[in-house]
């Protein structure tokens, strides 16, 4: 089979995904990175739409990840992408049923460790979704408990790719960031950074044992130059993703972006 023609299949696949809303599985094109995707149901080529990039947590069930946001997110086209991250927590590394990732990409990534291979590969990731699906010219970034290791570090480092991030009961502990290679880029001081916690969160709530982790990263992003900070607490909430509450905060931030 020619390459026009299997890209000629590929874009026939895509358009085909795209009408019944389903996930598809891609691999960033300049980089091992694989990821779940989910268009707009109504995608059309040569439309710009708001991208969320959703960190999973250390259960590493990235399809299901996927498909939380994407039956969360309503009616605002949202592209979701769910990516096949290894910053959050050792379970399943090296496991063929958790990742679908090939012995010679984990020798990759024992080689350059796993915040430089999250960190390369989320950037592909997400400069595909810009040039393949319409992807916005800045992207939103979540995660819930350890997949807040890595949008505290992309926050950290990159700043100008974002609209904002949100963490949700989110792990911190320095991973991939110690302070010393945080971005001095001048959107860092109006990137929003949420975070999100449950009130009847006993592990990571306010005065509970985990909540310093917050404490931490948020005097990290305030001694760098990071100034919009927020924190919402869901009364009668407990240890859950909130993925809903997450998208209405970015959905906001959306309708201001497209009215500047």
């Amino acid at each position: 089979m020619s390459r026009f023609i299997a890209f000629l299949l590929f874009l026939l696949f895509t358009k085909t995904a795209t009408a019944q809303g389903s996930i598809v599985r891609r691999t960033a094109t300049t980089h091992p990175m694989q990821y779940e995707l989910a268009l707009p149901r109504d995608w059309k080529k040569g439309v710009t739409y708001p991208v969320v990039i959703a960190c999973e947590a250390s259960e590493k069930e990235f399809r299901k990840n996927a498909e939380r946001f994407e039956a969360a997110r309503g009616t605002v086209p949202f592209i979701i992408v769910s990516p096949y991250i290894t910053t959050n927590g050792n379970y399943g590394l090296h496991d063929t049923v958790v990742y679908p990732y090939r012995k010679d990409v984990w020798d990759r990534i024992d080689r350059e460790g796993n915040c430089l291979f999250d960190d390369q590969g989320l950037l592909a990731v997400i400069n595909d979704v810009k040039r393949l699906y319409g992807g916005a010219d800045k992207v939103f970034i979540t995660g819930f408990e350890a997949g807040a290791h890595l949008v505290w570090a992309t926050a950290f480092h990159h700043p100008e790719q974002l609209f904002a991030a949100a963490m949700v009961a989110g792990n911190f502990r320095k991973r991939c960031e110690d302070g010393n290679t945080i971005s001095g880029h001048p959107s860092r001081a109006s990137l929003p950074l949420l975070n999100f916690v449950g009130g009847d969160d006993q592990d990571f709530g306010k005065g509970s044992r985990l909540y310093g982790q917050y404490e931490e990263a948020k005097e990290l992003a305030l001694t760098h130059g990071y100034t919009n900070l927020s924190e919402t607490v869901l009364p009668g909430t407990g240890h859950v993703p909130v993925t809903r509450d997450v998208l209405e905060a970015f959905a906001a931030i959306w309708k201001r972006e497209r009215a500047r």
